[in-house]
Order: C-alpha cells, then sequence, then structure tokens
C-alpha cells in the first residue's frame, strides 16, 4: 500500500514538473517542423495580480482562503451558540454542541495557523534570497 503510494507520488510529480519542461523544450527555435525564426510566448495568465512565481502563488490563496474562511468561521460560532441555545439543558445535546465548537475552534486555528505558517517561510525565504 505504501509503496502504491510512492509510486502515485512519483508519477504525478514527474507528470507534472519533468515532462511539461521536457515538451516546451523539444523544439528550439529554427529546426524540423517549424518556421525559421518563429518564437512560440507564453503569457503568464496571473501576472496581472504580480503571481510569478510560487510562494506569492501560494499566499494569493491563502489570502482567498481566509477572506472566504474568516467569515464562515463566524457563521460557524454563530451556529454553534444556537446549538447550545436548542439544547436547553438537554445532556447529549450540549455534548454534541460541546463537540461542534471544538471542531470549530480546531478549524480556525487551523486556518490561522497555516497562514502564520506560510507567512514565516515566505520572510525566511526573502531574508535567504536578501529582499
Amino acid at each position: 500500500m505504501f509503496i502504491k503510494k510512492i509510486a502515485t507520488l512519483g508519477l504525478i510529480f514527474v507528470s507534472l514538473f519533468v515532462l511539461p519542461v521536457n515538451i516546451a523544450t523539444a523544439q528550439p527555435d529554427g529546426e524540423a517542423g517549424g518556421e525559421s525564426g518563429s518564437s512560440v510566448q507564453l503569457q503568464n495568465p496571473l501576472a496581472g495580480g504580480n503571481i510569478n512565481d510560487i510562494p506569492s502563488l501560494v499566499e494569493s490563496l491563502l489570502g482567498i482562503v481566509l477572506v472566504v474562511g474568516v467569515p464562515l468561521i463566524a457563521l460557524a460560532i454563530i451556529y454553534a451558540g444556537y446549538k447550545f441555545v436548542t439544547a436547553q439543558g438537554n445532556p447529549d445535546k450540549l455534548e454534541e454542541a460541546k463537540k461542534t465548537f471544538v471542531w470549530i475552534v480546531v478549524g480556525a486555528a487551523i486556518l490561522l495557523s497555516a497562514y502564520a505558517i506560510a507567512q514565516g517561510i515566505k520572510a525566511t525565504i526573502l531574508d535567504i534570497r536578501g529582499n
């Protein structure tokens, strides 16, 4: 089972990172199959948002997750409060409301710590680069 997972991850890695490089560099300018002197330029679809590398892509994705996640966390806390109110002293419903609240707090902690860790890694990389 473990070998299959490693093989699958290896195949995904090769298909995402190795094959596109070989395909993109398979035919330099002026060789057979293309017009002499013609070149193809690929435009970065994310360049308008200043996303030119993986750290900035991860940062922008985490920003989107935070913009969506924080209001959802607030709504989930309101929902947990509603469950506490509607429990009306019933021990089973109170226990369920407590579990709901605990898992909401765990999810919020994961969301915010992921952002904090990403910011720490970004700062470390920028310090190493000397920017």
